[in-house]
């Protein structure tokens, strides 16, 4: 259930970001060495699984908290390939907002990770949150 939904997530965010967009999830490690294929990339991380009081019967609803980041080696990124960034972050939000994942299950918009420099690597982030539920066997 949890890895389905992220799944279905890069599956939305691949279809509506620009093609050739580098995505990872949650397992994925990101590179922006000095070999890496891009200085850019996008990174769905699951923040936290929150339970949200609702238990009925055999079902537990429980919120998934997602941080998108967008990552840029300042020093390796042309300047296309910065505003190429900066729209890889505003394409994925804007593929979530209204998004229907399943029935009645749509994302909500939440604080992402903090805007981090390191002096080489930018991290650009927003969250969000999408309902889930455990089912008793």
């Amino acid at each position: 259930m949890i890895f389905d939904t992220e799944t279905a997530i890069l599956a939305r965010l691949a279809a509506k970001c620009a093609p050739g967009s580098v995505l990872l999830g949650t397992f994925d490690p990101v590179d922006v060495s000095d070999d890496a294929a891009s200085p850019v990339v996008g990174k769905l991380t699951l923040m936290q699984i929150s339970a949200t009081g609702a238990v009925h019967g055999s079902a537990a609803a429980s919120d998934l908290y997602y941080s998108f980041s967008v990552y840029c080696d300042v020093y390796r990124a042309s300047a296309g390939q910065k505003t190429a960034a900066a729209a890889l972050l505003e394409a994925a939000g804007n593929a979530l907002v209204g998004w229907e994942y399943a029935g009645l299950r749509t994302p909500t918009m939440q604080t992402g990770q903090p805007t981090e420099f390191d002096g080489r690597l930018l991290r650009l982030s927003f969250g969000f949150s999408i309902p889930a539920y455990f089912v008793g066997t």
